[in-house]
């Protein structure tokens, strides 16, 4: 293994910008407390870092994706400050993926996370390098006019030569030592069809959307006291209650606003299926070739990569409407059709026997497509991909995020699984932290008489980096 250049410093999903969405929310608050908790400790973290290099070695810090949460926002442009003409999705919900309206989002970030780009900036001017991979929440990474103004924001602050500065087109590796993605790819509420080319086929100005990202925009964030978390334990009960709260005309809008992500989602499922799919498709491949060799990685290897990612829930439409809840929904109406059914009826024998076996076959039936279904919660499934993960690109750790519960645990005899959790957190109502607050922690990656070592640490403000 050759000598290290550089210590590695590995986090995740600060989703910078969560909290712009005063387009569909002109109400909400211009900056949340949970924005500036977390700009404070994450300013301090770089600093922390910057002023301790370790056995000579600089710093290279590794963003796994999500550090804009250019999907999440609901925002405006300045007047002329766009070119490409906002459609009704945009119109309704805020700017959206095409290029232009990215960078509009990008200055209203790098305005409103003013502390976090300066600490950067000067890890960066330290001697420092910075890598960002891309996640499902900043997609809209993969248009290079975007990448060149996130360069030239850091050097407005003075972070010197853009070369220190990378982006992943889809992870970062060094052999042997760790592999780093962000990991929505393996889980199909979040992936898109082609991660190197994730462009809409019918628009390709636009960059493509998942499952989640149009529930985001059209159904969470226009809705007060949505979170974003927490579906995937959340039951019909819970969501009836939360109607409660919104009153008859709340419940009435909260409606209609899923119905409309319901066709959006039929429409991404048709676009699928198009001509200018395959169009998609082959820029993707000639992508992955010509990132095969710029990086000197086999072909094959980025291939057999590939095929352990998750196809996203929109090429399917049973799928979508299992992903929005509406095979509960009619479940619950068939059952209790079916109960009135059997109050009324006069019971006989047969119709005995024919109950029985109807309800034993529905029941298998539920079982099989609650197994297809899958969880939202997508940990394990991380989890179980990146020990095959490890298997094709060999490495002491693969890094990933995307779920926001960080762990690390052995999956193979050579390598573990990390998972760098987030520093995101969202707020209730009344603006306390949520029973889950953010972790606040990230993996620090060091070669240790030749063997790479990694240590899973949580920030404290007060005390600095200690043990998760």
């Amino acid at each position: 293994m050759p000598e290290a250049r550089h210590n590695l410093l590995v986090l995740s999903d600060v989703h910078l910008g969560s909290d712009l969405v005063q387009h569909c929310r002109p109400g909400a608050p211009a900056r949340s407390a949970a924005s500036l908790r977390r700009d404070r400790d994450l300013a301090a973290l770089l600093d922390w870092y910057r002023e301790r290099p370790e056995q000579g070695r600089p710093w290279r810090l590794v963003i796994a994706g999500d550090l804009v949460d250019f999907v999440g926002m609901s925002v405006s442009a300045e007047a002329g400050e766009i070119s490409t003409e906002p459609n009704q999705d945009e119109r309704s919900h805020g700017l959206g993926g095409a290029v232009d309206h990215t960078l509009a989002k990008l200055r209203l970030v790098a305005e409103h996370h003013r502390e976090v780009f300066a600490a950067l900036a000067r890890f960066v001017a330290a001697g420092n390098t910075l890598v960002v991979v891309r996640g499902n929440h900043d997609v809209d990474f993969h248009w290079e006019p975007v990448q060149a103004a996130f360069r030239d924001v850091l050097a407005r602050h003075g972070a010197g030569e853009s070369d220190a500065v990378e982006f992943a087109e889809w992870f970062y590796y060094e052999e042997g030592v760790v592999f780093i993605e962000h990991g929505h790819q393996y889980d199909d509420f979040c992936s898109y069809e082609h991660v190197l080319h994730p462009v809409t086929p019918s628009d390709p100005r636009r960059s493509a959307r998942s499952l989640s990202d149009i529930l985001l925009r059209y159904v969470v964030r226009p809705t007060r006291g949505m979170r974003e978390s927490g579906h995937d334990t959340a039951s019909a009960i819970d969501y009836l209650r939360f109607g409660a709260r919104l009153g008859a005309r709340g419940i009435l809008g909260l409606g209609r606003r899923f119905l409309l992500a319901v066709a959006t989602l039929l429409g991404v499922w048709r676009e699928h299926m198009s001509d200018a799919a395959l169009w998609v498709r082959q820029e993707h491949e000639r992508k992955m070739a010509l990132l095969a060799e710029a990086r000197h990685i086999s072909l094959l290897k980025l291939q057999a990569l590939a095929s352990l990612q998750r196809p996203p829930i929109t090429r399917s439409v049973l799928r979508i409407l299992a992903g929005v809840m509406l095979d509960r929904v009619a479940v619950a109406v068939l059952a209790t059709v079916a109960l009135i059914w059997l109050l009324i009826a006069r019971w006989t024998p047969a119709l005995g026997v024919a109950a029985l076996v109807s309800l034993a076959g529905l029941a298998t039936i539920a079982w099989l497509w609650r197994r297809a279904r899958g969880s939202i919660d997508a940990s394990a499934l991380l989890r179980e991909r990146a020990a095959r993960v490890g298997s094709v690109f060999p490495a002491a750790f693969v890094v990933m995020g995307h779920t926001h519960l960080p762990e690390l645990r052995a999956t193979r005899p050579d390598s573990s699984y990390v998972n760098v959790g987030a520093w995101a957190e969202e707020e209730l109502e009344d603006g306390s932290a949520t029973s889950l607050p953010a972790t606040r922690t990230h993996l620090v990656v060091r070669l240790v008489d030749g063997r790479p070592t990694a240590a899973l640490l949580a920030w404290d403000a007060e005390t600095g980096p200690k043990r998760f």
